[in-house]
């Protein structure tokens, strides 16, 4: 009995110097320092989820470490998870708002979940702190094509241009917004520059945007298959493409151009907005739905592409919403006769008979003055 008693002794005498040590250990090696050392080293290993998992513990014991959460941001975004991203780099700002990585980075974030407007703001911003940054002038250029804003993105590049005109990617994205805003010939001003270091798939495809611009739409067909040939990846070549082939009416080919260029880019504002003002005349509806209510939601400012879902909800008998969108699409462009047709088709079905009778009213004079002055505008 003498001898279990002191066998029993000495094991909970052991049991109760190793367990401090044992706990003395796993908080050393849950220590701050040490979970920023393991994180960075599961991320350089590329374990990124593990890398993740640390970074959040750290956090839980530094909220406050701005180095922490922006590392866990990029992790994040580096498994596409791009929403939690931005929420960390947020929290970043907090604490350290002028950090122009941090900046950055979050700008990327939006850049990378097809938010151009957010990145775009956050870019300028950037800009008017770091005018020198080539990286943030290309992606704000970028986020101007890719929302419409073509005149800005003349603005933008121009001066780049004229301090350094052997910069293919400022030539290029400087000839396209040219062409984009109608600017044809001093876009090709631009082609003719790059044209002398040698043609290739870039400037053979902005050659035929230009074509397609100036209505040479065989022209430009031609041209910007020629260009697909070159390279069938080249950005945005299927949506022009599509939109060239339009014109001559082949519908299917353009369908099949408008569906590579979405299989490229699915942020492909062009060929969301084409393809499903097709299918929605097709009246393909479920097709055509999460096509344009991506083009709107690409370019919140584009008339065209609210005019695209006003329409759609029409069809689909979303009648309040289908009216709110078709009478700004009317506020903003009165001489647009097919939006005078919808609302006359929606305010007949809401039974508002006289607001039918002023929209079939305005369609004639429309009539009247399209035979006067010629075709008008899409919207």
């Amino acid at each position: 009995m003498k001898l279990l008693s002191s066998t029993v002794r000495i094991f909970s005498f052991c049991i109760l110097v190793v367990l401090p040590i044992a706990v003395r250990l796993r908080a050393q090696s849950s220590s701050p320092d040490a979970l920023y050392r393991d994180a960075m080293a599961a991320d350089q290993q590329g374990n990124v989820q593990r890398a993740i998992s640390l970074y959040e513990e750290l956090i839980k014991l530094q909220p406050g470490s701005v180095e922490a959460r922006t590392n866990l941001g990029v992790a994040l975004a580096h498994v596409g998870r791009y929403g939690d991203a931005v929420a960390q780099y947020r929290e970043a700002l907090k604490r350290d708002p002028e950090n122009a990585i941090v900046r950055l980075d979050l700008a990327l974030a939006w850049y990378k979940q097809a938010e151009f407007e957010q990145a775009a703001h956050g870019l300028e911003e950037l800009r008017r702190d770091h005018t020198d940054s080539q990286q943030t002038l290309y992606l704000l250029a970028d986020c101007y094509l890719r929302l419409g804003r073509y005149r800005e993105a003349v603005g933008l590049l121009r001066p780049a241009y004229e301090v350094n005109p052997d910069d293919r990617a400022v030539d290029y994205a400087l000839g396209t917004a040219l062409i984009r805003d109608g600017q044809i010939q001093a876009g090709e001003v631009i082609i003719d520059r790059i044209l002398k270091s040698g043609e290739g798939a870039d400037v053979t495809l902005l050659m035929g945007a230009a074509q397609l611009a100036g209505g040479e739409y065989k022209n430009a067909a031609a041209t910007i298959h020629k260009a697909l040939d070159l390279d069938a990846s080249l950005p945005g070549a299927w949506s022009l493409y599509g939109r060239a082939l339009l014109p001559a009416g082949k519908n299917e080919d353009a369908k099949t151009a408008f569906r590579r260029a979405i299989e490229a880019d699915p942020n492909d504002f062009d060929a969301n907005l084409h393809l499903g003002s097709m299918l929605r005349h097709d009246s393909s509806l479920e097709e055509a739905a999460p096509l344009l209510e991506r083009a709107l939601r690409l370019r919140p400012a584009s008339i065209q592409a609210r005019f695209q879902i006003g329409a759609l909800n029409l069809v689909r008998g979303k009648l309040d919403t289908a009216r709110k969108d078709l009478e700004q699409v009317e506020r903003e462009l009165p001489d647009f006769q097919e939006v005078h047709v919808q609302l006359a088709s929606l305010y007949a079905r809401l039974n508002l008979r006289a607001d039918s009778r002023r929209e079939r009213e305005i369609i004639l004079k429309l009539n009247e003055k399209a035979r006067e002055k010629g075709p008008q505008p899409d919207p």
